[in-house]
């Protein structure tokens, strides 16, 4: 009788404490996926930092308006969080100098903050609230050829002029140092002198006597601006022409050898005598450039963007910087090209380049930023959806303990309420509760994390411990992990009913950047990892990043039930992945890749069976292009399949720094139908053929399926297979081939020129 009062009092008491825990989870779970989802769908400016290894997103804050975000590049982590300051609008200016980007915004009390932003995270605000200023950052703040350059006034009447260069900030007031012969009233900008055709940014100011001044918009040695007065015969076009004149001549600017668009159609570049006002020859850059557009890098460099067609619509991209000084020009199309011609028209869209640096910036608001390094090469680039995709391994969305604990400390109501209900129950029966959740959610993270393998007991031995009357074990396991023979140390709580000795063999999931491991049945794989089928995903954009050998290497965009999802692939000699076409997509542990793409047929095979073989790497050949911290790579790999030892040719973007090297063991996944047939055909005739036709059916993965015609002597040969993306095959090639004289099929051994 006892027992039973007892179990209904305990009854009674919990219910509560389940209902107030079920309150507090949901609202904690609910403020997770709000802050999740707001990050989610927050837009960020994005600039690289620290030559491509770092980027800097600025995105809105509740707090302080805007907020920089740095991020480690290759391991996708966030570094630090700065506060930006910002009105309502949040409008920012950016530049390059010296290795460090400098971000002009408009803060809450109208003074304009300038932020000096290093590659650590760093800020130091160089204009310490004088600069006083209303109205939009994007009227009176302009950036040319590197500089900052504002216009503004003290007070709301006196005029000034500050310049931030070479990570200084100096300031001019124009009513002082006896500057003008009367005191200003008014400044704006000359039309058209930001322009390339101009010798330097000029400013018209309205003076207190009714006179026309103008000062030049950089300054001078003594940290001043040249100055032009308007005389009475003048016209306001003659003037502004006049002071242009004077200005380059203090300044030693030559004003015969500018660069200037042409106006008409193909729109070229040409030379410009500023001084004389005509135009001189085309630029005679490496390659035609047409439909161009000019960007003002620094004092030296000037960037030409255009379409190597002069109708941009049925041509590519292309970039050539252009040394003004030396007249040599630098090939950049390799940056250039991840662009669209229409986004040269966006006013978003801003190049950046340091003089005497070697690394050249994009940044385009809302999209996507990229580097390039103008000596070796070397280009990267990020778009905001993928920094958007990093939010989702961020500490603080996630569940967690520590997420937990800074929900707790909000110390509202039904935080209150909930902690004075739980806290005895969580003492009385917390461990009960809690412990197979904890099991639960490291064996899911375990597994994630984790690859997984077959292991063999080697010792196993009690440690003495005891949880709900079972012991806890130390068992030693021996696997095998990319060829190699390792062993290592796992505790498991076990029942005493288990029947495991030494010599069993078990699943075990092995994290190698941790060297820890943890024992897995095949039920806890199945439930925790498995593979996602994307079906129907749309080709919304393609990347050229770069040749791999014959093929080229591309970054596919696609789309599918509201999420991007963004995959590196070689794309074939003759073979062409196309806009608006559907694909299958498969996630594997975090990694999405093609499952198939193209015709039924392709569906039809890529879905047959398929082997999971073991296969030893014998040759690794490097392509030299890179996409996200993933090095294309193309392994040579023998495999056993039947009394058949098959080499195979695999490119494949591996992760910089994992470990592959020669000997390695891999698994290679082949489908059964196309390993017969070729265990098959190389046990008969071998030799060259040339090949006379080549029709594709989409792929496999990311290999093409296609249909060769090989001419061998006067006989014919058919081959059905997929084939390696950066070897390719083209009519006209030679290939070596093994092949039935009966039935006519072939497969290929050697690809041309190998």
């Amino acid at each position: 009788m006892k027992r039973r009062i007892s179990l209904l009092f305990n009854l009674v008491f919990f219910i509560p404490a389940i209902i107030l825990s079920i309150m507090v989870w949901r609202d904690y779970t609910d403020q997770l996926e709000a802050n999740l989802n707001r990050e989610l769908i927050s837009e960020r400016e994005l600039f690289f930092l620290d030559r491509g290894n770092k980027v800097l997103g600025i995105a809105r804050d509740e707090d302080s308006g805007l907020k920089g975000e740095l991020y480690d590049v290759k391991t996708e982590k966030l570094i630090k969080e700065m506060p930006l300051y910002s009105n309502i609008h949040s409008q920012i200016l950016s530049a390059y100098q010296n290795g460090r980007l400098i971000l002009v915004t408009n803060n809450p009390e109208d003074r304009l903050e300038v932020n000096m932003i290093d590659s650590e995270g760093g800020v130091q605000e160089l204009a310490q609230g004088t600069l006083e200023y209303t109205g939009f950052v994007s009227n009176n703040v302009f950036s040319w050829r590197g500089k900052v350059i504002v216009l503004g006034t003290d007070g709301g009447s006196a005029p000034y002029i500050a310049e931030v260069n070479q990570g200084k900030l100096q300031k001019v007031e124009l009513n002082s140092n006896q500057l003008l012969p009367s005191r200003p009233t008014y400044i704006r900008p000359v039309h058209g002198s930001f322009e390339s055709g101009a010798v330097m940014p000029i400013f018209e100011v309205d003076l207190h006597d009714d006179r026309t001044a103008y000062v030049s918009g950089v300054l001078n040695d003594q940290g001043l601006p040249l100055t032009y007065i308007r005389k009475d015969e003048e016209g306001s076009f003659e003037a502004e022409d006049h002071a242009a004149y004077q200005f380059a001549k203090q300044v030693n600017r030559d004003q015969t050898s500018l660069l200037k668009v042409d106006s008409e159609y193909p729109e070229q570049v040409r030379y410009y005598n500023a001084a004389a006002k005509k135009e001189g020859t085309v630029l005679p850059t490496p390659m035609p450039v047409y439909q161009v557009k000019l960007y003002l890098l620094n004092d030296e460099e000037t960037l030409i963007a255009g379409s190597n067609t002069k109708d941009e619509a049925e041509g590519h991209m292309l970039g050539y910087l252009y040394n003004e000084k030396t007249k040599q020009f630098t090939d950049v199309s390799a940056i250039v090209s991840m662009l669209t011609y229409d986004n040269l028209s966006e006013t978003k869209l801003h190049f950046y380049k340091d003089a005497g640096d070697d690394t050249l910036y994009y940044s385009n608001a809302s999209a996507s930023t990229a580097w390039m390094n103008v000596r070796e090469g070397t280009f990267g680039l990020l778009s905001q959806e993928k920094v958007q995709q990093w939010q989702l391994h961020k500490e603080e969305n996630h569940r967690s303990f520590q997420t937990f604990i800074e929900y707790v400390k909000q110390g509202d109501g039904l935080i209150i309420n909930w902690i004075l209900w739980i806290i005895i129950p969580i003492v009385m029966y917390g461990l009960m509760i809690i412990i197979p959740v904890i099991f639960q959610a490291k064996l899911r993270r375990g597994l994630e994390q984790g690859i997984t393998l077959t292991g063999t007991i080697t010792q196993m031995a009690e440690t003495g411990t005891y949880i709900n009357n079972q012991p806890q074990v130390r068992f030693m396991v021996r696997f095998l992990d990319e060829g190699q023979t390792k062993e290592i140390a796992i505790k498991k709580v076990i029942s005493h009913l288990d029947r495991i000795q030494v010599g069993d063999q078990i699943l075990i999931s092995y994290n190698r950047s941790k060297n820890k491991a943890m024992i897995v049945n095949t039920s806890d794989v199945a439930e925790h990892v498995k593979p996602k089928t994307i079906e129907g995903a749309v080709l919304t954009k393609i990347d050229f990043m770069g040749k791999a050998q014959r093929g080229s290497a591309l970054m596919l965009h696609f789309e599918a039930a509201g999420h991007a999802y963004s995959i590196p692939v070689v794309q074939a000699i003759g073979f062409e992945y196309r806009i608006g076409e559907r694909a299958t997509l498969v996630q594997i542990g975090g990694q999405t890749r093609l499952l198939e793409y193209g015709s039924l047929s392709a569906r039809a095979q890529s879905m047959a069976e398929r082997l999971t073989l073991q296969g030893e790497i014998t040759r690794i050949q490097p392509c030299g292009v890179t996409i996200q911290d993933r090095q294309l790579m193309v392994l040579e790999v023998l495999i056993s399949h039947g009394q058949e030892r098959i080499r195979k040719v695999n490119s494949e973007f591996v992760p910089r720094g994992l470990s592959v090297q020669v000997g390695s063991i891999i698994q290679v996944s082949a489908r059964k139908e196309e390993l017969d047939r070729e265990a098959r055909l190389l046990q008969g005739r071998q030799g060259g053929g040339k090949v006379t036709s080549v029709e594709f059916a989409g792929t496999t993965g990311d290999r093409p399926l296609a249909r060769i015609t090989v001419q061998r002597g006067d006989e014919e040969y058919r081959i059905e297979q997929s084939i390696e993306p950066v070897h390719g095959v083209e009519v006209g090639d030679e290939l070596w081939i093994a092949y039935d004289e009966r039935s006519r099929e072939a497969v290929i051994v050697n690809y041309a020129g190998n």
